[in-house]
């Protein structure tokens, strides 16, 4: 089975920018692309495979900044020094699910 069946929702490509934070780190990533439930980062840092992250993101057409908790699913390696890393979302509140879901809306 394929990675896109095995996926909940569609994924769509964007370059968004977000903040990833763990703990007291924190530093900037940039949104590759997003589903429902995930997105996949690039950043000039990572964290290690199975970590609890914090995501702040802009994403447009949002009212206000979203914060969603994940954690790290798979740590690539990117282009030059950049690190990509798939985080799944663990827990959105209701506010920045909908968010999420009117923002894919509008990628159709």
């Amino acid at each position: 089975m394929s990675g896109d069946e095995r996926r909940r929702s569609p994924r769509y490509a964007v370059d968004v920018p977000a903040r990833l934070s763990s703990g007291a780190d924190s530093f900037p990533a940039q949104i590759k692309d997003i589903c429902r439930d995930a997105v996949l980062l690039e950043a000039h840092r990572s964290v290690a495979l199975d970590t609890a992250v914090t995501l702040a993101m802009e994403l447009p057409g949002a009212d206000r900044p979203l914060s969603v908790m994940g954690r790290v699913i798979r740590v690539i390696r990117g282009e030059g020094d950049a690190q990509r890393m798939a985080v799944l979302f663990t827990d959105a509140n209701p506010a920045a699910a909908t968010a999420i879901d009117f923002f894919l809306a509008l990628q159709d």
